[in-house]
């Protein structure tokens, strides 16, 4: 990945901003990943519903943007930070690793309407920063 200075600066920022609202954000990226891509509601079999105010999507949108935050202070070992969570995703959950790449649309589309000051700048680091994370999730797929 290349991130430039600039980049990490506007990813540290946007860490900060999101950090105590990683609930709200979560919940409601993860609904809208759901109302967008139906598809994806096969791997939460166990939900009682999929809307942003229902407890699990909650839970799962919080731990979502918590991992996401964290990551955010990972930027030059993002492969090594996201090993245990690719080995998750890729052997036991068996998650389609495009649905990365539809989460990730889905989570700066949320900043987007969420965060008022997200420039084109900001957009292009947290872009470039979540397409990182997607392929490293995906990377324990064989």
């Amino acid at each position: 990945m290349v991130l430039s200075e600039a980049n990490k600066q506007e990813i540290h920022h946007v860490a900060d901003l999101i950090k105590s609202k990683t609930a709200v954000l979560g919940a409601d990226a993860l609904a809208r990943l759901f109302e967008i891509h139906p598809q994806t509601k096969t791997y939460f079999p166990a939900f009682t519903g999929y809307d942003a105010t229902n407890a699990q999507v909650i839970a799962h949108g919080t731990k979502v943007f918590d991992a996401v935050v964290n990551a955010a202070g990972h930027l030059d070992d993002l492969p090594h930070h996201l090993e245990k969570l690719a080995k998750k995703h890729g052997t036991e959950l068996l998650v389609d690793p495009h649905n990365f790449v539809l989460f990730s649309d889905i989570i700066v589309t949320t900043l987007a309407i969420h965060l008022p000051t997200l420039t084109p700048a900001t957009h292009t680091a947290v872009d470039k920063f979540l397409e990182e994370i997607a392929h490293q999730l995906s990377s324990k797929y064989r």
